[in-house]
């Protein structure tokens, strides 16, 4: 709607039947497109991180209030972002409010699996139910695995606020020297991290939980999450933390995209019969 309505498209095929004319840097335009990119940088954790959250049993009405409050943070986020911009602090509220409910879905689900884990009898096979060790095992590396995606969003405007590099004009006027620009060389390199994040972790998340379908063995189930979830840690540090040469970072990604491979292709062998 709003390419339609400035006349501003990304293909030229949208701009010759619509009359109007291909940019890719019209700010009212990217203005949405930050804000639904922060939408999808967010919200499918929170997916995860509540489905998660709801096997710890917590009580009915403080998890509503969480659910609720969330989901009004991020709404109130898309309008002071994107459909009437306001100063700073509105955003930033709206913004930390349900991040910080995030993290403390996650860290409810993710020491309560550990410490249930340790008392479970050592079992290699088991029905999948959440007392089943490679259930919780799963459980709480998705929680992990969450918990960094959602990390590198605060990283992310650390490091702007660090380097008075920004996307956004009322970002920038909070601080001396602020500045917009979208060609920051090191807040790029997180971006890009961030973005590899999202292309991966939700594919582990789904390929995951159907890998469990399989009845694998625990010990090596567990131990493909393992090294999966290590992997995307590292993947990460070398990546946007304390980049280094190659192949630190290719070994860092290989490891978990096979791991993904893996667990797709035990999938399909044992579902099989329903093609």
């Amino acid at each position: 709607m709003k390419r339609v309505s400035r006349k501003v498209y990304a293909n030229p095929e949208d701009a010759v039947k619509l009359g109007g004319k291909v940019t890719l840097n019209d700010p009212e335009v990217e203005r949405v497109r930050r804000a639904h990119l922060n939408d999808l940088e967010n919200i499918p954790a929170f997916w995860i991180l509540g489905a998660l959250y709801l096997t710890t049993n917590p009580a009915a009405a403080w998890a509503t209030l969480l659910f609720r409050v969330y989901t009004l943070g991020r709404i109130l986020h898309t309008v002071v972002y994107a459909i009437v911009p306001l100063p700073q602090p509105a955003r930033a509220l709206s913004y930390a409010v349900p991040y910080f409910i995030m993290w403390y879905m996650g860290f409810q689900s993710a020491p309560l699996r550990l410490f249930s884990r340790a008392v479970q009898n050592n079992k290699t096979r088991m029905a999948l139910s959440l007392q089943s060790p490679v259930v919780q095992s799963y459980i709480v590396y998705s929680a992990i695995l969450t918990l960094k995606l959602i990390l590198l969003s605060a990283l992310t405007g650390i490091t702007r606020m660090v380097r008075r590099s920004f996307a956004n004009p009322e970002d920038a006027v909070m601080f001396p020297k602020g500045k917009v620009t979208m060609n920051d060389p090191v807040v790029e390199r997180i971006r890009r991290a961030h973005l590899n994040d999202l292309e991966n972790i939700p594919a582990f998340w789904i390929l995951g939980a159907l890998y469990l379908t399989t009845n694998p063995a625990a010990a090596w189930a567990t131990l493909l999450f393992r090294a999966y979830t290590l992997g995307r840690i590292l993947h990460t540090i070398v990546y946007a933390i304390k980049p280094l040469p190659q192949p630190a970072r290719g070994l860092a990604f290989f490891v978990p995209y096979l791991i993904k491979w893996y667990m797709g292709f035990q999938v399909i062998v044992y579902y099989l019969t329903g093609l």
